[in-house]
């Protein structure tokens, strides 16, 4: 969290600093008004340069410009519904401690190497303890409020827990899962496949004879499950490469493979046993489902909440 927050104040001197040091009139004019709360220019591009760090991650290019330009269109209404619970909380007197402000400031710290590095990114911003305890501040005091008139409201019923469970019924099916023992022999080149080609079949030839596979695993393979006698777990499919995971999911329980070969060398495979596929019970699900059902009824009546305060609330959009 606070690397990500480092990382988003220096994008932005990247982003607007030129602006800030340049056109600082246009920076902090005034772009809306709730109540008595104002929102400027510079606001936006905080915010827009916390995004900005958040997407460069996960988009380049073209791609990058799309995604903040469809940001960008949310931002406002998103700052302005924050005022609004912001002026919520100071027309109800919510009060935050000190203690609460500097545990989160020491969290922002923490991602820092030294306190001297994060004073230096400070000064480097232009942005003062005070600026950001003051942010924090408001951070926790919205907390307060949706906590109180929204979070403590809500509530979920076993019996809409079980109807969800018997509605969704699918979405808590398990996968088949196979235990799987396992004989490598490695190659690294053609020479080597060749050797190991003719190694894993003499092994095959043996486990043909009757001989014990976990023994022999024991005593040839090159695996990393070798001291277990190949025992891998319970897989499912697609946890292996596709060419050797299409050879274990043709065996039946018992059953053990040809020699396979893939990039790393030859294999072969036993299922020891097979977990046939079936459905999480209720119980097992219930934790799960309760924490759905309970963010689903959280966005609503957030929703409705703001609805309610944006109505009763002095909105001017500059």
């Amino acid at each position: 969290m606070g690397m990500n927050i480092v990382k988003a104040l220096v994008i932005l001197v990247v982003l607007i600093g030129h602006a800030v040091c340049v056109h600082a009139q246009v920076v902090n004019k005034v772009v809306a008004v709730v109540n008595s709360e104002i929102i400027t220019q510079q606001d936006v591009d905080q915010l827009l340069a916390v995004l900005y760090a958040q997407q460069v991650q996960a988009y380049k290019g073209d791609e990058l410009l799309e995604q903040m330009e469809k940001a960008k269109k949310d931002i406002l209404k998103r700052m302005i519904e924050d005022k609004l619970i912001l002026s919520r909380a100071k027309e109800l007197g919510v009060k935050v401690s000190e203690d609460d402000v500097d545990a989160k400031l020491e969290l922002i710290k923490s991602g820092f190497p030294s306190e001297e590095a994060f004073q230096e990114t400070m000064e480097m911003q232009g942005i003062t303890v005070s600026d950001l305890k003051a942010r924090y501040r408001d951070q926790i005091m919205m907390k307060k409020i949706i906590n109180f008139e929204i979070k403590s409201k809500v509530s979920v019923l076993p019996s809409e827990i079980a109807e969800y469970y018997e509605k969704r019924r699918e979405e808590f099916k398990q996968d088949e899962k196979y235990k799987v023992g396992h004989i490598l022999v490695k190659a690294v080149d053609d020479v080597g496949f060749e050797l190991a080609k003719v190694e894993e079949q003499d092994i095959y030839d043996k486990l043909e004879d009757g001989q014990d596979f976990a023994a022999l695993a024991k005593k040839y393979s090159q695996g990393p499950n070798k001291e277990q006698g190949g025992d891998m777990g319970y897989i499912g499919r697609g946890e292996m490469l596709e060419e050797l995971d299409e050879v274990i999911f043709e065996l039946g329980e018992g059953e053990f493979s040809r020699p396979v070969k893939s990039r790393v060398g030859y294999h072969i495979f036993k299922v020891e046993k097979i977990k046939h596929s079936g459905y999480f019970s209720l119980e097992d699900t219930k934790v799960r489902i309760e924490q759905v059902i309970f963010q689903e009824k959280l966005k609503e009546k957030l929703d409705e909440w703001l609805a309610e305060l944006r109505t009763g609330a002095y909105i001017s959009i500059k």
